[in-house]
């Protein structure tokens, strides 16, 4: 692609270092308060995954049904971030990213409530064209898609803009370590939302499970909302903005508001940084998504763990290895880039790679002592990724269009990544355990799994290599600043 599309606040080694600006005090406080929202969206998130045996077995849901409830949320999520990145390079974002913690909040709660709704949609029955495979869905199962969507649109307000909030609060020397610190809400929430989850469950029912945690949102909004909202871009260096805008380069956010939607997504996709670090953050997505969904009911159901523990297991791994993972990454990735223009890709691609052994251990081994530590390890290696990836959207492109970047980047890895894993991962599931799919049952049996009886081990065999893919394309991101 020809360079001219690629501005970028850090592609300009032939000037000398700019000192960085102090970081207010004020700009931690917003980090720890915005940090806070995340780690409650995750655990509203997970909650689900964590409690769905027991709505399997009370409410008669197949993996199917419990996959369609995971893509409803993330379709909606998709499909709304473009309206919310579109409103955040335009309004307030402390405002947009309050009411979206209170919808996403109550949302969960009712999601305890909508089977017994009595405006239920009849079932819905159909195949795959292509796979044919077949999709059966009740008519409770499309109710509670329906309060999952209302989920998605709060989050992805949240999470389309929260990032562009940061790297305005933040300096570029110091923006890897800030939004390592607001990515490990990820694997904190992801923990927590297992243990909370499997615990009032299994004491209080999935139904308490769901109330409970969906409260603590509506009073964290109110945080939200009284931020003050920095300066669009007043982070960076006076010198590199001025530079980039008379250049024509950085458009100011006057041009943004006058500027075609059409125009600013095609200046943002033809970046070849925001494409490439996409591609390889869809493919980790990919495998995210289906761990994320799929983790819990395979330890309980094939690898015979009771309910709280394998979501104590879960949750303590995630917990440990994810926030290591996430906080080592940020340190890591900006001491790397410190010395190596291609620093954060290389740390992204590092993560990839190492993840694909464990990750195929987690899924086959029915050893205790083999798969738990194999899961630690691939969360670990999974969320080395969170800082620098962000790291590298934020600048890939100007400030004035990030949160417009951040939007188009959710619609990517999740309509290519986690869309098709967690929900496919349900519909393989369920077409395998009644003989179907013949040719991944056929591999399974080669490796000495059973996919009729193990057949959602047989599904996540498809996940592993996306992270070779994911490997790939970071490094071939770090290709065009290696010597």
């Amino acid at each position: 692609m020809d360079s001219e599309t690629e501005p970028t606040l850090s592609e300009h080694p032939s000037k000398p270092p700019e000192v960085s600006p102090a970081v207010p005090r004020y700009s931690y406080y917003a980090l720890s308060v915005l940090t806070l929202v995340n780690f409650l969206n995750y655990i509203d998130r997970q909650v689900l995954p964590a409690v769905a045996p027991s709505m399997r077995q009370e409410l008669g849901l197949s993996q199917t049904e419990i996959g369609f409830m995971e893509d409803a949320l993330l379709l909606s999520f998709t499909v709304f971030a473009l309206l919310f990145g579109t409103l955040g390079d335009r309004y307030s974002r402390t405002k947009l990213m309050a009411g979206a913690a209170a919808v996403w909040s109550v949302a969960t709660a009712l999601t305890a409530l909508t089977d017994h709704s009595p405006w239920l949609p009849p079932a819905l029955h159909f195949q795959l064209p292509v796979f044919h495979l077949t999709v059966a869905l009740s008519g409770m199962a499309l109710g509670l898609c329906a309060v999952r969507a209302l989920v998605g649109i709060g989050e992805s307000s949240y999470s389309t803009i929260t990032p562009t909030l940061i790297a305005d609060y933040f300096p570029l020397s110091r923006r890897a370590t800030a939004l390592g610190t607001f990515q490990a809400a990820i694997p904190m929430g992801f923990a927590l939302g297992y243990v909370l989850g499997g615990v009032l469950a299994h004491f209080f029912g999935w139904r308490a499970a769901f109330m409970i945690v969906g409260l603590p949102g509506l009073i964290t909004a109110v945080v939200v909302w009284r931020l003050n909202e920095p300066e669009r871009g007043g982070s960076e260096t006076k010198e590199s903005v001025a530079d980039l805008i008379s250049a024509g380069a950085l458009p100011t956010t006057a041009d943004v508001k006058n500027e075609s939607w059409l125009r600013t997504c095609w200046r943002i996709i033809s970046t070849r940084n925001w494409l490439l670090s996409t591609a390889g953050y869809t493919a980790l997505t990919f495998v995210l998504g289906a761990f994320a969904t799929w983790a819990s009911s395979l330890l309980q159901e094939e690898k015979h763990m009771s309910e709280v523990a394998a979501n104590i297991v879960l949750g303590m791994t995630t917990l440990a290895a994810g926030a290591l993972g996430t906080f080592g990454g940020g340190w890591i990735a900006d001491r790397v880039a410190a010395k190596k223009r291609n620093g954060y890709f290389l740390v992204c691609a590092a993560g990839s790679l190492l993840g694909i052994v464990p990750s195929i251990i987690a899924v086959i081994s029915h050893q205790a002592l083999l798969f738990i530590p194999a899961i630690f390890f691939t969360v670990f290696f999974l969320f080395i990724n969170n800082a620098p990836f962000h790291a590298i959207l934020i600048g890939s492109v100007p400030p004035a269009i990030r949160a417009s970047a951040m939007a188009l980047n959710i619609v990517a890895i999740h309509m290519f990544g986690d869309v098709i894993s967690r929900g496919g991962v349900g519909v393989l599931s369920t077409n395998l355990e009644h003989g179907k799919v013949s040719l991944l049952a056929g591999l399974a049996r080669v490796i000495g799994i059973d996919p009729v009886r193990e057949h959602l081990t047989t599904a996540l065999l498809l996940v592993p290599p996306a992270l070779l893919v994911s490997a790939f394309f970071f490094y071939w991101g770090g290709r065009k600043y290696a010597n």
